[in-house]
């Protein structure tokens, strides 16, 4: 059963990065489940709850690869790539899913300005330790402000791709804007 909950999710965060909430239908999670929607009320008992379960997941999935940043790295350049690239380029869905969130209904702002914060502020707790102990030149507050810009930046840009050969031309781009985004706030 608990496969069937995670593939539920992973199928209906797909839909919802792709459709958002108003355009994706419980039914057509069900057809690219290969079951009733019917069953569907086996594992969710509305589609608010399953957005509501995606959303969790969506936080959960960026506060893993946020944790997964190590302040302690012998090479904090390498550290920061690999991290931008796990958080804007690893996940289509993911991403689109986080840009999506701006467009969800009303009833769900408090829970996304909650998630949204604690997503924030351990980024922002992450950053302040890196500043910390590689002792960088930049003021924290400004190192923070651009490296959080340039996530941002980042990230809407990334919602927005579609094809694969465009995906090629951007990374290539965005691999030397991150190496120029580096070399300006990682002076020690």
């Amino acid at each position: 059963m608990k496969d069937t909950s995670e593939r539920l999710i992973q199928i209906s965060m797909q839909a919802f990065s792709e459709k958002g909430y108003h355009g994706t239908s419980l039914n057509n999670i069900a057809e690219s489940l290969s079951i009733k929607k019917a069953s569907l009320y086996n594992y969710i008992n509305s589609k608010d709850e399953l957005y509501e379960l995606c959303l969790k997941q969506c936080i959960k999935e960026g506060m893993d690869i946020i944790e997964n940043i190590n302040p302690y790295s012998s090479n904090m350049r390498e550290e920061f790539l690999r991290f931008f690239h796990e958080y804007l380029f690893e996940s289509d869905t993911l991403v689109k899913f986080y840009v999506q969130l701006s467009f969800a209904p009303s009833k769900f702002t408090q829970d996304i300005e909650f998630y949204n914060n604690e997503l924030s502020n351990s980024f922002k707790h992450k950053l302040i330790e890196v500043h910390e102990i590689i002792k960088l030149e930049m003021e924290q507050e400004s190192f923070i402000l651009t490296i959080r810009m340039f996530i941002n930046g980042w990230l809407y840009r990334r919602a927005f791709i579609q094809s694969k050969s465009t995906q090629n031309i951007v990374k290539n781009e965005f691999n030397h804007h991150a190496e120029m985004l580096l070399n300006q706030v990682m002076e020690i």
